[in-house]
């Protein structure tokens, strides 16, 4: 498999086969043969060993002729340009965006033509670095405009919700979901022409049913498409799998460093904070308030007021801070935070270090205090120092005093990505420990290096989704933030280290910082929004002095620099510019955190896509069902809500009977003598009721059972009485072969079904029965719960159906 390619001379080939071809083409090409010939731009594939001699100056012998420059001519369509891209053998999805392409012209002398397409083979190549690829030539279609399709997992749990992304110039990007589940797929022998009166996303909805159901049939593939559009037609010029993730980090197997607990001793200039300095200093204060008495994991903190350090960084105070802080925190993994005096208002994303050296240390410590005095002037300052607190995941939780829903907000690895990153969403109801869990697809986790900075890690694809905390931590937090909430007499938000380990490998969670509770105006805005993206100073000016249309716009923040992301400053900037601009910012960090608190102070619009659209708490049971006379009472104990209603007469019966069938449905569902025992009694005492209601008493009820068995008998003997006839001079016995499968129900004519009383004495609950009625198309299915019947009815083969 030597030969070179020609798309139109070249029927597309199953997506089975692309395997063996990226063996030889490179991937990129390989995947481009599956591409129905009218969905994407005529392309010839080079394989590696004539991608290599013509990146060298040696033309493979189809294009040396007067007809190779025909075929360059051909395939550069009236638009005279073609464009080089590399095929990557071993490519995968997540190394997109690394190689460069280029373009060139077609000239009227072949031997020019054939240069540039030689230099560009040389450029594409040098890129891969080494790497084994072939070519792809493909005609450059000149892009009205260009973007990604995709199902990923980042995008949905379901692959049949896919996102479509524009790229609008350099700056913008618009997003747009949709579901293709219910879309017809295209036809492959027609153009993915531009029609009037057709939405973009169903011509996409089409293609993606497309690549879905036909394609990928019978495998589970995500893909990612690259497109482009001439305004008459689009075309996909690159078609990639989401295969596994290699290269990311998965973040249950990040180590955790055992707790340390440095000496508790005094040093120069660092002094141990004891129980008269910490009502002296907020950041002091918090073992205090957020730690009960004899609580085992304190940590130990010193401090160091601004006016104790000297103005100058003098030979001699350097060593001596140095020595401070090798001999009480230890050599490594010091971390150094900024503290207003207890009482003061706090401010948030003050100077904070990350893991430094004794020597290290020291220097910030005079450096900041240069510019926290000049900043804050008069203000009184501390630092705080500690050594570095390691744990699996972050979290901040809201809690309110009396109240007994704590909300938690988690992420991986440290707590600063929480400010930008999405995030897991907990809710735990404190008093029946009931928590609801809302994961999210986290792509990012910020960790510590070995050397002591701090970076930014891709999170392995497949393990993106699980929640980064279990439902044991979240309940310990819920409980433990309650209890701190009623201490501090105020609603707070928390800040937690979850899952920091002891030397012995066991784990615990760590309360470690306190805010007052901001109001968060949550708003999840599901519009199609063309973004802005700001990560630095540059990117805020450009777009500041942007002049074009505002229009749907908005800004996404996400700052590449970690000294930004506590940068107050620059998060203000961000926002007047925002507010100034009437146009929204989107924060996919925490609305607990700061970030969203310092914009929201800007005046600005904050839309934040990582909250639910529901009322998040645990979710309203309406239930419509009877209860003893003593449940609403200790419903009330548990601090939930409830509605109830007396009911009288008839309408009491009613429910009683309904009852009837509930508990009898739970007597079969015990299992253990003693369950049986307590669903037999609740059993009995709807009975007793129901027999209060008619003015009969039980002795009345029981006297009336015995005589009746007596002459009839009871149930003992298991008799199921599956039919009755009249005899006749010529009929004499009943010729039946029914057996009691027979009896349980089920269509008796093309529109009609039966269910006799027993079939739900056989019926499991949860289970869905299923019967289809060939002549209408309809499907029924019946599924017993608990406590009542689920009856559905579909049209064909049920379809699920996406929030978009």
């Amino acid at each position: 498999m030597n030969a070179l390619i020609l798309s139109d001379a070249t029927p597309p080939i199953a997506w089975a086969d692309t395997v063996q071809f990226a063996q030889q083409y490179g991937v990129k090409a390989a995947t481009s043969l599956a591409i129905p010939r009218l969905w994407t731009p005529p392309f010839l594939l080079l394989p590696v060993q004539p991608a290599v001699e013509l990146a060298a100056g040696c033309l493979p012998t189809e294009l040396t002729a007067a007809e190779g420059a025909a075929l360059l001519s051909t395939l550069a369509g009236e638009i005279g340009h073609l464009i080089v891209r590399s095929s990557v053998v071993g490519e995968s999805i997540w190394d997109r965006g690394t190689y460069e392409s280029v373009q060139f012209s077609i000239d009227d002398d072949s031997a020019v033509t054939s240069s540039r397409l030689i230099e560009a083979a040389k450029k594409v190549l040098a890129s891969t670095e080494g790497r084994k690829s072939g070519l792809m030539i493909q005609r450059y279609v000149k892009p009205a405009a260009q973007g990604e399709f995709g199902n990923l997992l980042r995008i949905s749990k379901t692959r049949d919700h896919w996102e479509v992304a524009t790229r609008e110039g350099a700056d913008f990007t618009a997003r747009l979901r949709l579901n293709s589940q219910r879309d017809s797929a295209a036809d492959p022998a027609q153009p993915l022409a531009v029609r009037s009166g057709l939405a973009r996303e169903r011509l996409f909805g089409a293609i993606g049913a497309w690549l879905n159901n036909e394609l990928l049939i019978g495998r589970s593939q995500r893909l990612n498409c690259e497109w482009v559009t001439d305004n008459r037609q689009f075309y996909i010029v690159q078609l990639d799998e989401e295969d596994e993730d290699i290269a990311g980090v998965n973040p249950f197997q990040v180590r955790v460093s055992h707790a340390i607990r440095p000496a508790a001793e005094n040093g120069e200039f660092l002094k141990l904070a004891d129980a008269t300095t910490l009502a002296q200093w907020d950041k002091l204060q918090v073992l205090e308030q957020l730690w009960e008495e004899g609580a085992v994991h304190k940590p130990t903190l010193f401090y160091l007021p601004l006016a104790d350090l000297p103005t100058r960084a003098t030979n001699k105070a350097r060593a001596l801070l140095t020595a401070d802080f090798a001999e009480l925190i230890g050599p490594r993994g010091i971390i150094v935070r900024t503290s207003v005096r207890a009482g003061e208002e706090k401010l948030p994303n003050l100077a904070r270090t990350e893991c430094l050296t004794p020597e290290a240390a020291a220097d910030w410590c005079f450096a900041t205090a240069r510019v926290l005095r000049k900043d804050h002037g008069a203000k009184e300052l501390a630092f705080v120092a500690h050594r570095f607190v390691a744990s699996r995941a972050s979290v901040w939780a809201r809690a309110e005093p009396n109240q007994p829903m704590v909300e938690i907000n988690a992420l991986w690895g440290l707590p600063d990505a929480l400010q930008y990153c999405p995030y897991d969403i907990w809710e735990v109801h404190v008093p029946t420990g009931v928590a609801t869990d809302y994961p999210e697809y986290k792509s990012d986790m910020l960790i510590s290096r070995d050397d002591g900075s701090w970076e930014y890690v891709r999170v392995k694809n497949e393990l993106a989704r699980n929640n980064c905390i279990s439902s044991i931590e979240a309940k310990d937090i819920a409980l433990r933030s309650s209890q701190i909430a009623t201490r501090l007499g105020r609603p707070c938000h928390i800040m937690w280290f979850v899952g920091c380990a002891e030397e012995d490998g066991t784990s615990f969670n760590l309360p470690w910082y306190w805010t007052k509770a901001h109001d968060a105006d949550r708003n999840p805005d599901r519009t199609a929004y063309r973004t802005f993206t700001v990560r630095d100073h540059a990117s805020l000016r450009k777009f500041v002095e942007f002049e074009g249309s505002r229009t749907r716009q908005a800004v996404a923040l996400r700052p590449a620099d970690l000294d930004l992301m506590r940068n107050v400053p620059f998060i203000e900037a961000v926002g007047r510019a925002a507010s100034n601009a009437q146009v929204p910012v989107i924060l996919s960090g925490s609305t607990l955190a700061h970030a969203y608190y310092q914009l929201r102070k800007q005046g600005c619009t904050v839309v934040t896509p990582s909250e639910k659209e529901h009322a998040r708490v645990r979710r309203t049971a309406n239930l419509g069902k009877l209860v003893r006379d003593k449940i609403p009472g200790k419903i009330a104990q548990r601090q939930e809500m409830r509605t109830t209603r007396r009911i009288e007469g008839e309408l009491r019966k009613g429910f009683l009977i309904s009852k009837l069938f509930e508990e009898a449905l739970e007597v079969r569902n015990a299992s253990a003598p003693s369950e049986k025992v307590e669903e037999l009694a609740d059993l009995f005492e709807v009975f007793r009721a129901i027999a209060k209601s008619e003015g009969i008493s039980v002795e009345e009820i029981k006297k009336a059972a015995d005589q009746k068995r007596r002459k009839v008998g009871g149930f003992e003997e298991g008799l199921i009485l599956l039919q009755t006839g009249i005899g006749s001079a010529d009929r004499s016995a009943i010729d039946s072969d029914r057996g009691v499968g027979d009896v349980l129900g089920g269509p008796t004519a093309d529109d009609t079904a039966e269910f006799p009383f027993s079939f739900f004495g056989f019926m499991e609950i949860d289970q869905p029965h299923s019967m289809f009625f060939e002549q209408l198309g309809i499907r029924l299915d019946l599924i017993l719960r608990p406590d009542r019947l689920e009856v559905r009815l579909s049209h064909g083969s049920e379809q699920l159906q996406l929030p978009l």
